[in-house]
């Protein structure tokens, strides 16, 4: 089989997404997807083993470390004369799960998204409900009884009132049996050694049977574990190329390796088109790429047998990967049944960002959706639009509503940790009232008379923390309403230009420059090409210095929400420009073209035209 051909069927199988069709291999024709399927379901697998179809450091590894396990490649010596088709039929028609468990292992990452592309997203749900990988046996993380969470606490500046008490809010709805992990805003050594030792104090003192983890790279965490920090569970991203991986941490699988074994449990994130936005997908499309990073994942956990999580954060990319709630449950569900069939332990966060313009409502539907493919986890935020990363996710006040869906509890030791905290019952409900984050804060040891005082701060400040939930656990009717103001106001600023006022600020001349973008339309599907000015363009600018070019060129622009700029420029740039001035570096000096007189020491900020962005 040769590989461009196969490559370009696996492309054209999978299900519509735009970021399939930017890299060329995918398609929105439904005739040409379905005969795609039709003959990738005819492809044996021995045929997909023998097609190296990226050729990196990535593919030795895993097909290495597949072929020198016994059983996985007794496994693939019993099936490989067997079609993609036939492997799908087997997994439907299994009596037990363990069968299932047993034909994943026989499969190497290709062949995996083969029979995922196969399959209709009521069979991929059938599949993933009947197949767990639990942590430490029954009732433990990923079993088929738990369904967990991750408390999320991020702060936009790493405040550690506002981690705690997002931590307390949390802890009062159920949450955090999974982890506890924060997205470090400030990625500085000092920093992430700080919030690790938070985490592990909080951890400690309220006794809690989970795990936390600083979601820096792994470099720095284990420089961080060297340095004494209170380090529990290492973090990294993964991807599915050695381009790509080289691109994250500027090392390969076997460096890899070496920076996480220090660490007592592992915990990975992945999520399909993160290759394709990097620029390291080498022609492959997202499905497969995905499923190579559960390769990885695999290999890491049969390399370094320890307390392993994977998290698909599917939906965090934007528009330019995929748009609409439809794709957004079907990537979902894809990598979770390709991370069950590689053995993992897998979560999702299920989520999208403001620009992919999926509303809070519906997100919630494509949630109830989702998780009755039974993913071992959800993210759990405050308030469920995330403080520092700006996206939307799970919210505390879902996971009670979603475990009494499921008719499912959280892990049983955490359980019993809460039911003597006095949050959870010994079933599995939560006492009465909900989400009362005191109790927690006192057991904690804050003072209780300052707790009501350090609520309103943070409600103040914006934080969806300490109001409660209805009977239902839905939000009150004010809280719910900012929400989606909120997401109203984020994606009426998605078209808001920069004005004419804000421009004033720069000090004149100014000058107004384009893009290689269209319109603000083909941005937002295509951020590469609001990156790059319109090259017809450059000339003129550098005709505006009659001397040498400046160190530096201020260029002012609005991203996708120049409300921010019109709001916040007249505070950046005299900062902006004093800073530089103290690190010696020239900017904006220049004199036009047309014999004006020079104007001395001014900067000149590039404005884009409202055709497009930089």
């Amino acid at each position: 089989m040769k590989k461009e051909e196969f490559v370009q069927i696996l492309g054209n199988a999978n299900e519509f997404k735009e970021g399939d069709v930017s890299i060329g291999v995918g398609t929105d024709d439904d005739a040409i997807r379905s005969d795609a399927r039709q003959s990738l379901s005819q492809i044996r697998l021995n045929d997909i083993f023998n097609c190296d179809i990226v050729e990196d450091r990535l593919t030795d590894r895993l097909k290495s470390g597949f072929i020198s396990d016994p059983v996985s490649s007794g496994e693939f010596n019993r099936v490989k004369n067997q079609t993609v088709g036939e492997i799908r039929d087997a997994i439907l028609h299994a009596e037990n799960p363990k069968i299932i468990q047993t034909i994943g292992v026989g499969m190497t990452s290709e062949m995996i998204a083969a029979v995922a592309k196969l399959m209709s997203i009521e069979q991929i749900v059938n599949v993933c409900a009947a197949v767990d990988h639990p942590q430490n046996g029954n009732g433990s993380v990923g079993h088929q009884t738990c369904f967990g969470s991750r408390i999320q606490p991020n702060s936009p500046t790493d405040d550690p009132t506002e981690i705690l008490y997002s931590i307390f809010e949390g802890l009062s709805y159920g949450c955090g049996d999974v982890i506890i992990g924060i997205n470090p805003a400030n990625d500085a050594l000092d920093e992430v050694m700080a919030l690790e030792n938070l985490l592990a104090a909080v951890i400690q003192r309220l006794e809690l049977p989970t795990r936390w983890c600083v979601l820096s790279d792994i470099k720095k965490q284990r420089e961080a574990l060297i340095k004494g920090a209170r380090v529990d569970v290492g973090f990294q991203s993964l991807a599915g190329t050695s381009k790509a991986l080289q691109g994250m941490l500027e090392c390969d699988v076997d460096e890899l390796i070496r920076h996480l074994a220090p660490f007592k449990g592992l915990y990975f994130e992945t999520g399909q088109g993160s290759e394709f936005t990097n620029g390291a997908d080498t022609g492959i499309d997202m499905v497969t790429l995905e499923s190579r990073t559960y390769g990885l994942a695999r290999l890491l956990k049969a390399t370094l047998p320890r307390w392993q999580i994977v998290n698909d954060v599917a939906g965090f990319i934007g528009p330019e990967v995929f748009r609409t709630g439809k794709q957004l449950i079907r990537a979902c569900l894809e990598d979770l049944l390709m991370g069950k069939l590689h053995g993992l332990t897998m979560g999702l966060d299920i989520c999208s960002t403001y620009h992919m313009g999926i509303a809070p409502g519906e997100l919630d539907a494509i949630t109830q959706t989702i998780v009755r493919a039974a993913p071992a986890y959800l993210m759990a935020v405050a308030g469920k639009s995330d403080p520092m990363l700006g996206y939307l996710t799970t919210d505390f006040r879902s996971h009670p509503k979603l475990r009494h869906l499921l008719g499912k509890s959280i892990s049983r030791r955490m359980r019993k940790r809460l039911c003597d905290l006095g949050i959870m019952r010994i079933d599995g409900t939560l006492t009465e009232p909900a989400g009362v984050l005191v109790s927690v804060a006192r057991e904690y040891g804050e003072d209780p008379v300052e707790i009501p005082k350090t609520i309103r701060r943070l409600q103040e400040r914006g934080m969806d923390i300490g109001y409660g939930c209805e009977s239902d656990f839905s939000p009150p009717e004010h809280v719910e309403k900012h929400l989606d103001d909120v997401f109203k106001h984020a994606q009426r600023a998605l078209y808001r230009e920069i004005s004419p006022e804000t421009m004033l600020v720069s000090e004149k001349p100014f000058l107004k420059v384009s893009t290689t973008s269209n319109d603000r339309d083909d941005y937002i599907a295509n951020p590469t090409t609001g990156e790059h000015i319109d090259p017809g363009q450059i000339n003129g600018i550098k005709s505006l210095y009659t001397d040498k070019l400046p160190n530096a060129q201020i260029v002012i622009i609005d991203g996708l929400n120049a409300d921010a700029v019109n709001e916040n420029l007249t505070h950046l740039l005299p900062a902006l420009k004093k800073h530089l001035k103290d690190f010696g570096v020239s900017f904006g000096k220049c004199v036009f073209r047309r014999k004006l007189p020079p104007i001395p020491e001014i900067s000149l900020p590039l404005i884009p035209s409202s055709k497009s962005l930089v």
